[in-house]
């Protein structure tokens, strides 16, 4: 029976339909079938368990961002150790993208692992790290690197992917699925607004919808703070893009904020709005 329930929410997505509930109940039933697609498991999640997410791509992320910046900092003011450069330098590894790395080092990100762990090795045992080790320690162990988790195109392929994997959607129906990726990616942003990333610490940090960039395009954001200096220090990364702007898909009331700290939904005319 559940089978034949993604059939026909499937079906009602392609004769147009936008409904919140069908990508619920997809998004739940393919998160554990979600054929190593990430952003299919970790939405179907958020749909699952939205208050306090504790595991999961866009957590980590933002564990690692928040690990980054801190390390960055440190560096600045010379306060760093070797273990929170190593720690680091990991963290960067998970975060930047393989384009990053081949136009930094025209390396492939296996390579550059297999580059960072000989220079870790030799940095714990004292010897001398080669001019490739050392110049890939030294870039992922002091930059402050941020990427999102995902965005509006990674998330949609991942779906499409998975669909086709499991027959719910065929190659003939593309073009019309293909008329829910605005929705979709709404979907996504009101999904997410508000739930909350709990840290190793216990700390927490509130996913945000925001227009707070030059491009003025929909994303999620959370504010990381770090708390080793006299004062705390900042910094709002993007855990999800979009190519939606603001403008075309929100409505009047959300344009005059940059962020936004009212519950979201979608309106009967597809726009993200305040929830009423």
């Amino acid at each position: 029976m559940l089978d034949l329930d993604i059939q026909l929410r499937v079906k009602r997505i392609l004769r147009g339909e936008r409904r919140l509930d069908d990508l619920d109940r997809i998004f739940l039933f393919l998160r554990s079938r979600h054929c190593g697609r990430e952003s299919v498991q970790e939405i179907g999640d958020f749909v699952a368990h939205r208050d306090q997410r504790q595991k999961g791509p866009v957590t980590q992320k933002a564990r690692d961002i928040l690990v980054s910046f801190r390390n960055w900092l440190r560096t600045g003011q010379g306060t760093f150790i070797e273990e929170d450069i190593i720690a680091a330098a990991y963290a960067n590894l998970r975060i930047v993208t393989p384009e990053q790395l081949h136009a930094r080092f025209g390396l492939r990100p296996d390579v550059v692992k297999s580059v960072l762990g000989q220079a870790i090795n030799k940095l714990k045992r004292r010897k001398k790290a080669t001019e490739r080790e050392a110049r890939v320690f030294d870039y992922l162990g002091s930059a402050f690197i941020w990427n999102p988790a995902f965005t509006d195109k990674s998330v949609y392929d991942d779906l499409v992917h998975v669909l086709r994997h499991h027959k719910y959607l065929n190659e003939a129906d593309l073009h019309l699925f293909e008329g829910i990726r605005n929705f979709l990616a709404l979907y996504v942003l009101a999904l997410m607004h508000g739930s909350s990333l709990v840290f190793e610490n216990g700390d927490k940090a509130m996913l945000l919808a925001s227009q707070d960039n030059k491009e003025r395009r929909l994303e999620i954001k959370v504010t990381l703070t770090v708390k080793d200096f006299p004062k705390p220090v900042h910094t709002r990364p993007c855990l999800y893009w979009t190519t939606l702007e603001a403008a075309d898909h929100c409505s009047t009331a959300l344009l005059s904020e940059p962020i936004w700290l009212s519950p979201l939904e979608i309106d009967s005319e597809g726009f993200l709005t305040v929830a009423a």
